[in-house]
């Protein structure tokens, strides 16, 4: 009687997962390597991913090319924490508070592109990362401004541009240490600069923290 034989696996499929699991670690190496030292080399970077350097020049040929895919996975981690659309609180005011929670801990991981990336990237790389959010954000605003629950002594687009400045510079005074909460202090300003006093601004947060405890899976879906 002939005995069953396994089938041996992709051996392609095997590599790609292999290479992105090696991409994974670089990409997480190198934040923390950055963050440490913003002059940190590909060396750096290799021996805290525990690879070799010629694996980081596989996926990465330059430190330029680096930092890019920094910013890239930056880019898409925004899109993943912002979730379904359709599926976000109805009220503007909660809706932003929500974006704001979610979100801060991606800059919050990210907040060394702005002291070096900048340098390497330029602004203009930076205001692009930001794109991800921007479009929602001027939808929400624009409907708390009609419903009256926003301010309108500006047009949504502004608001939201005087919002990202103020992202920057929490995320600049995070790197210093003096702003270290969760998030709250970003959503509370957020929704400061949209014309809620901090009191009202405080109360919507808490609520957005309970919604999101209720919705844990929005953002997955």
């Amino acid at each position: 009687m002939s005995v069953p034989t396994k089938s041996p696996g992709d051996p392609g499929k095997t590599r790609r997962s292999h290479a992105r699991a090696n991409r994974a670690r670089i990409l997480d190496a190198a934040v923390a390597a950055f963050i440490a030292d913003p002059d940190a080399s590909m060396d750096d970077v290799a021996r805290a991913a525990g690879v070799v350097r010629r694996t980081v020049y596989a996926h990465f040929p330059s430190r330029e090319a680096l930092v890019e895919g920094i910013a890239d996975e930056a880019s898409a981690a925004l899109v993943v924490a912002m979730g379904d659309e359709a599926r976000q609180p109805e009220r503007p005011d909660l809706a932003v508070a929500v974006m704001a929670l979610r979100t801060w801990p991606i800059g919050d991981r990210f907040r060394m592109l702005l002291s070096f990336a900048r340098r390497e990237l330029g602004e203009q790389r930076i205001h692009d990362l930001l794109g991800v959010v921007r479009d929602r954000d001027v939808r929400v605003v624009e409907r708390g401004r009609q419903s009256g629950v926003f301010a309108s002594y500006l047009p949504s687009t502004v608001l939201v541009a005087l919002a990202e400045a103020m992202t920057i510079t929490l995320l600049d005074q995070a790197n210093s240490g003096a702003v270290q909460d969760s998030g709250e202090s970003f959503a509370v300003a957020y929704l400061a600069v949209l014309g809620l006093i901090p009191a009202e601004g405080a109360r919507v947060v808490d609520e957005a923290r309970r919604w999101l405890r209720e919705n844990p899976d929005v953002a997955d879906r």
